[in-house]
């Protein structure tokens, strides 16, 4: 039998306060929200201000690059005068508030000031021993605040308001336990809940009814790629000298990858993937078009008023049609998508998760969905463009998602 399993259940209140990086201009106090597993929960707001800061030549406490990086930059240091500012803004009552100082020596860099909100969810939980696994007494903190946070964003139209996790908009947390009472256990939620509004002993040494909650980061994230080298090297040198306009499909595939591995957005990450899909069979639709001899007017025309392509499905239908005449006109051999193995991926894998995600709120998606959101659109943009070489992008888009994993990415907050 495992030590758990010996340990009785210890039900009791559970309070979680943390940090979050948004002011919540509401009354500071405590309120009665809604837990899903409970039905009541508290939720305890204090607005505070702080500040944040970056300066270039100050190293954490701990091994780093700072040296080696230092003395590699030597060569290429200009001189730079040290002075300091302070930028202030103006209320619409005349008041100023203090909210930047800039310094611009050699250790110069930033300081900003910071609106928060220190925040304490309180919860009861069958057994006081969740306060030992830490992601677990973190995700029913956030399962309790996070619609507390949209019902306040939908009400206040709050566009800095976003949800918490253990991948964003925190950086550490305590956890604080009191045990039931025999004369409590009887009690439903809300009777319990009643309770607090009389000063209540809560546990807070460590070890002792007590825990904390550290947000770890990862070097995948923080720290810089590997050097170009060799032909890459030289390939880039010769590109950066040339006019080039990125393709807006090929901006939202590194904007949706920008999404899945930093801000952890899973949902918008599968969308702007099936967006580059579609942005992209538009972009060659009306390729194929110019070349047959449309005028692009007369192409933007149909593509916009033609019922026959209406809806991503009849446009990569039409493509592939288009897409045949060309490669019949230039003797190249044709294979179609529609029917493909990869089009059965790109509807399974992204065309109805996007679906879901636009048209039901769908919003439990995975790390790994999202990435092989991106992975199926970046092959089918691949496949696509090499049917049409002459109208390729000179870069392709690689089609691999092998060079990113999910991490621990950086502290956002």
């Amino acid at each position: 039998m495992s030590t758990s399993a010996q340990k009785p259940a210890r039900p009791g209140f559970v309070a979680v306060f943390f940090d979050i990086p948004f002011p919540l201009p509401i009354p500071n106090g405590a309120y009665r929200a809604y837990d899903p597993e409970k039905g009541v929960a508290c939720v305890q707001v204090s607005l505070k201000e702080g500040s944040r800061a970056f300066f270039r030549n100050r190293p954490i406490v701990g091994p780093t690059s700072f040296g080696e990086l230092r003395a590699a930059a030597e060569g290429q240091q200009r001189p730079r005068e040290g002075r300091s500012y302070l930028q202030t803004c103006v209320l619409k009552t005349g008041q100023q508030k203090a909210t930047l100082n800039i310094h611009s020596g050699a250790d110069g860099g930033f300081a900003e000031c910071k609106y928060y909100s220190e925040v304490c969810v309180t919860f009861l939980a069958d057994d006081l021993g969740i306060i030992g696994d830490e992601s677990q007494a973190l995700s029913r903190a956030c399962e309790i605040l996070n619609p507390f946070l949209d019902k306040y964003r939908l009400l206040n139209e709050d566009y800095r308001v976003s949800h918490v996790s253990r991948e964003r908009n925190y950086y550490f947390a305590t956890c604080h336990t009191s045990l039931l009472k025999k004369d409590e256990l009887g009690l439903n939620p809300a009777q319990l809940f009643d309770l607090l509004q009389k000063p209540r002993t809560f546990f807070s040494e460590l070890g002792r009814g007590a825990s904390n909650i550290l947000r770890t980061n990862s070097y995948e994230l923080l720290g810089p790629r590997s050097p170009m080298t060799g032909n890459l090297l030289t390939y880039f040198q010769a590109f950066v000298q040339e006019e080039h306009k990125m393709l807006l499909s090929y901006d939202l595939v590194l904007d949706a990858v920008r999404h899945l591995q930093k801000s952890r957005d899973y949902r918008l990450v599968i969308v702007q993937a099936e967006t580059a899909c579609e942005v992209h069979v538009r972009h060659l639709l009306l390729k194929l078009m110019v070349d047959s001899g449309k005028s692009e007017a007369d192409a933007r025309t149909t593509l916009e008023n033609d019922q026959d392509y209406w809806g991503v499905k009849k446009k990569i239908r039409q493509l592939d049609d288009w897409t045949n005449s060309y490669c019949t006109k230039n003797s190249l051999a044709f294979a179609p998508f529609v029917g493909s193995g990869l089009y059965g991926r790109w509807e399974s894998d992204l065309y109805r998760k996007r679906n879901d995600a636009v048209h039901t709120g769908a919003r439990a998606f995975s790390y790994a969905e999202a990435s092989a959101a991106i992975g199926v659109a970046k092959e089918c943009i691949a496949l696509l463009e090499s049917r049409v070489p002459s109208m390729a992008d000179r870069v392709p888009l690689n089609p691999s998602m092998s060079g990113f994993s999910e991490n621990a990415g950086e502290v956002v907050f």
